[in-house]
């Protein structure tokens, strides 16, 4: 007998599914299924978790839970499984209110094997102190000073780098204040070693319960076949009954309020300051509340010609903030406007324009046709069957988690097509949006914040850890100093053990196809346009694909420059901002993008893919759209172009900590691939030069005119040759749009010369190998290393990637994050690119990270594995092969193996190579492009006082000419 009761179902017939809804009376669980006849089936188990302090009880729990269970009480069982899985997503998260374990398999027998795994660690984990100390945090004493460790420590050490995580608790902080979301549920660093093992395990006590969870699954298997295992693996052994938990409603406000939030700069330039308004609306689950705070956002902020966006963009001062809009993360919606770049003496004008701003609105509206549009996207966000990520039938749960979770109706998560319906009615009368606005001017419920850039935060925190371990320090006594360390002891013992991993389930070799996975088939005998039928759900979508491989590297970051301000800039007939209102009510989804690749022979190629969507009813506009922003481009928006310039500028500039990660990566790789060289040229530390040239040029008139020149110059580069048109949709509609497209894009011009009048850098010479310590203030680093190896075409690609995978698993896991650390550390193969490489993640050390690098060869070549943990790393690399895409991202995949001449044969081949891989071919590629190859070096450094392993010091900030 079903411990479920079914409640109600509800068809959603423009996906192809339906919803259903199950309650168990006796535990009060519930279960949500989204039944698809999709490919991959998904799982979470949710549970709401409101923390009432900032150690990060909610966060740690989330780590500790992953860390072995009653019946899989091995040490690791959820890196264990994802290497024992074919799974396409595997993960758990924490978010302000409630923390989430979700998986995705497309194998069934894998699903129900991880069923069992998650199940387990959710409600019976084991919670072992050692794991704690682990996972969450630990004193160390390194030569007899006091310090401080833990995977999660570290982890929001890096978090807090990002100046937009400070301001966002800075603002939450005060206006939920009183609530769950006043606090950090990720941790505070500074308050983490305030939290208990016992402290931990009371809160999984009362907060991880049949009472309390949500279960959701989506896919072909049914509802049934998931509720027996549910049943008998938790609710059959748990009960007893406990209210459900619901965050806190925060007070509602007598009259405004104000505060000031420092947040972190790196230099603490004066044009750093801010300003936020921030409303405290109703609750998010209520329909209405989400869909009118999704029209405000489109009516005030949704392209450059909305009243708010474009008085805050040519105000002459600032820039948008980066929180502008609403805000579902919490129980009460949120909504926010703001700007950033800001001198202190321009808050306050910055404050009267965006009041002034919105009492226009509330007396003059917006068009109809912006309203109409806003609907039109909230339909095509319900269709779409791309995602962000991840799976899209995950995020259609993650989406209506919430909402379930805040006693809201869940079915209008999945399916708003009555609601929608519904506003098509309200917008037609004018008054409606005005009362909107209006509700914002007249509501008491907001915080007015202004933003103080804080170029001693990191060393301020830095200060107050220190102190505080000092001041512990000279009370520790003999008998406190032995228990760290025998507790230090225990734990490196523990991360030594070897544990018995047959307890858990796992997929083998043998079960998985022998086959790739069928991909859209690209015929070179098609000539220039190619159509293909997808699963779509009524959307239709168009790239027109250009290559600019031609452009020299001098004109690299001119042409990047193009791909990323071409969409903001007008039209021949239309300003900027017309242009943009345009393309916003024509279609729903518009970007040009750079695609570099590799072919076999080591030469570079770069497309430039122009690319449209919209739903089925919006051919004709798909094809204008791309006509008009391929054949009637201006550049000749001087002050638009000064504004986008500085806004990118001042994005990058308060970027560079945040994105230390990426700029180690690519620097590492840059000196050993040709593809990796351009990504580094535009997006990488060698780009920060442009970024300071951009600076100058965007000073003077002059020299923005050369800009607008440039940007010209490129498009005439790009409309040179002639496109690959790429068109799909369901049924015949990718035919119908593909012919609609042929007749609305310009015909091939003549190329013109591609240095004339270029002011960017000189072309790229044959790089040193890095040896860079990239600096900007922080209290992570990001540590990489990387050696140049064979593509995927050649026969060791195979043993190269399951090489990465042993690599990962069996060493550099237990090294970096267990005993280092750091929040994440792995190795990977770049078949298309032909670089291996090793790298961690939100890392307290660097010099001792270099020495694992180093070591983790040697364990490698000097450990006999098993054939067990070898066919692990096989279905590592075999489960990133197969990994589903959404429809159209599939026939875009397919285009760009095909463009980086890989056939079908060549895929068999690097295919059978990993499953037929053995331990002999892995160390024989490690000893001959690791050990016996030439290493390149590459770390971001959060400061220079560290050892920095013999690494030179770039200053970022220096670079990019701040």
């Amino acid at each position: 007998m079903s411990h479920f009761e079914h409640l109600r179902s509800h068809a959603i017939p423009a996906l192809q599914a339906s919803v259903e809804d199950y309650l168990a009376p006796v535990s009060g669980a519930r279960h949500i299924h989204l039944s698809t006849s999709g490919a991959e089936m998904a799982f979470l188990v949710a549970f709401p978790t409101v923390p009432d302090a900032s150690d990060g009880r909610a966060h740690i729990l989330e780590h500790l839970a992953l860390c072995g269970s009653q019946r899989y009480p091995v040490r690791d069982p959820f890196f264990a499984m994802l290497r024992r899985s074919t799974a396409t997503f595997m993960n758990a998260f924490t978010y302000a209110d409630r923390t989430v374990y979700p998986f995705v398999s497309t194998d069934e027998n894998d699903f129900f094997n991880l069923l069992d795994v998650y199940l387990d660690a959710a409600f019976f984990p084991k919670l072992d102190y050692l794991n704690f100390l682990q996972e969450g945090w630990r004193y160390t004493l390194d030569d007899g000073k006091l310090g401080y460790q833990g995977v999660v420590f570290n982890e929001m050490k890096g978090a807090f780098a990002d100046p937009g995580h400070a301001l966002y608790k800075g603002l939450t902080s005060t206006i939920l204040s009183g609530t769950t979301y006043e606090v950090d549920s990720g941790g505070d660093p500074l308050a983490i070693p305030e939290l208990t093992h016992q402290m931990l395990k009371d809160f999984h006590a009362s907060h991880y319960h049949p009472s309390q969870a949500i279960f959701m699954t989506a896919g072909p298997l049914p509802a049934a076949a998931v509720q027996a295992r549910i049943a008998e693996r938790v609710l059959a052994r748990q009960t007893d009954v406990s209210a459900r938990r619901i965050p806190q409603l925060a007070s509602a406000f007598a009259a405004p309020q104000r505060n000031t939030v420092r947040i972190p700069s790196q230099q603490g330039r004066d044009n750093e300051f801010g300003l936020q308004i921030t409303w405290l609306m109703n609750e998010s689950a209520i329909p209405k509340v989400a869909f009118e705070a999704s029209l405000l956002s489109a009516g005030l902020l949704g392209d450059a010609a909305a009243p708010l966006m474009k008085a805050m963009e040519t105000a002459g001062y600032g820039r948008p903030s980066g929180f502008n809009g609403h805000d579902d993360s919490a129980r009460q919606m949120l909504f926010h406007v703001g700007m950033e770049g800001l001198t202190e003496a321009q808050v306050a004008t910055a404050e009267a324009l965006l009041w002034t701003t919105l009492d226009q609105v509330a007396e003059q509206g917006v068009s109809h046709a912006t309203l109409q549009a806003a609907l039109r996207d909230l339909k095509y966000q319900q269709r779409n069957t791309r995602s962000g990520g991840m799976p899209n039938v995950l995020e259609r749960l993650l989406i209506a988690l919430p909402v379930a979770m805040r006693d809201g109706d869940v079915m209008t998560a999945f399916d708003s097509d009555a609601i929608l319906q519904e506003m098509e009615r309200d917008i037609a009368d004018p008054a409606y949006f005005k009362s909107l606005v209006r509700n914002l001017l007249t509501s008491p419920g907001r915080l007015v914040s202004t933003i103080v850039p804080d170029a001693g935060y990191f060393s301020d925190r830095d200060a107050l850890e220190t102190a505080r371990l000092a001041q512990l320090s000279a009370t520790l006594t003999d008998a406190d100093r032995a228990r760290i360390a025998a507790d230090s002891a225990a734990l490196d013992a523990h991360q030594k053990t070897p544990f018995d991993t047959q307890v858990l389930p796992r997929i083998r070799p043998g079960d998985v196809s022998a086959e790739p996975r069928s991909l859209p088939a690209i015929d070179p005998a098609a000539g220039a346009t190619h159509v293909f039928s997808i699963g779509s759900n009524g959307i239709s979508s168009a790239s027109v694909v250009y290559d600019v491989s031609a452009i020299p590297a001098a004109d690299w970051s001119w042409l990047a420059l193009y791909a990323q301000l071409r969409d903001e800039l007008g039209l021949e007939g239309l300003d900027y901002a017309e242009a943009g209102a345009w393309r916003q009510r024509m279609v729903p989804s518009f970007r040009f993008e750079l695609q570099p690749f590799q072919l076999p022979s080591g030469a570079l190629q770069v497309d430039l893919a122009v690319s449209a969507s919209g739903l089925r009813e919006e051919h004709a506009n798909i094809a204008e759209v791309l006509g008009a922003y391929l054949a009637r481009p201006r550049f000749d928006e001087h002050v638009r172009l000064g504004y986008l310039i500085e806004r990118t500028v001042e994005n990058t500039l308060d970027d560079l900590a945040q994105a230390g990660s990426g700029y180690a990566s690519l620097a590492v790789s840059a000196p050993l691939a040709p593809v990796r060289r351009f990504q580094d040229a535009i997006a990488g530390p060698t780009a920060l030069a442009f970024t300071a040239r951009l600076k100058q040029l965007a000073a003077t008139p002059d020299g923005l005119a050369q800009v607008a020149a440039e940007l010209a110059r490129m498009h005439a580069a790009v409309l040179s040759g002639q496109p690959s048109i790429l068109c799909a949709g369901s049924g015949d509609d990718g035919q119908a749009l593909a012919r609609l497209v042929e007749a609305a894009i310009p015909v091939a011009g003549a190329a013109p010369d591609p240095v004339a009048g270029n002011t960017g850098a000189a072309p790229h010479a044959a790089l040193p190998l890095a040896n860079v310590a990239l600096h900007a203030a922080g209290q992570v680093n990001h540590c990489s290393i990387a050696w140049a190896a064979p593509m995927a075409h050649h026969p060791d690609a195979g043993a190269l990637s399951v090489a990465a995978e042993l690599l990962t698993n069996q060493v550099l896991h237990t090294a970096l994050r267990e005993a280092g650390g750091a929040y994440g550390g792995n190795a990977s193969y770049g078949g298309d690119s032909g670089v291996f490489s090793m790298s961690s993640y939100r890392d307290p050390r660097l010099a001792a990270t270099y020495r694992d690098f180093d070591a983790a060869i040697d364990t490698l070549l000097d450990t006999d594995y098993s054939d067990e943990q070898l066919e692990e790393a096989i279905i590592g690399v075999i489960k990133a092969l197969d990994k589903p895409e959404a429809p159209w991202d599939a026939v875009r995949l397919g285009w760009r193996i095909h463009r980086r001449g890989t056939d079908l044969a060549t895929r068999q081949r690097f295919r059978q190579a990993v499953l037929g891989c053995t331990l002999a071919q892995v160390k024989a590629v490690v000893l001959t492009y690791l050990k016996n190859g030439d290493a390149s070096r590459a770390a971001f450094a959060g400061n220079t006082t560290q050892d920095l392993a013999g690494l030179t010091v770039v200053d970022l900030s220096a670079a990019a000419g701040a």
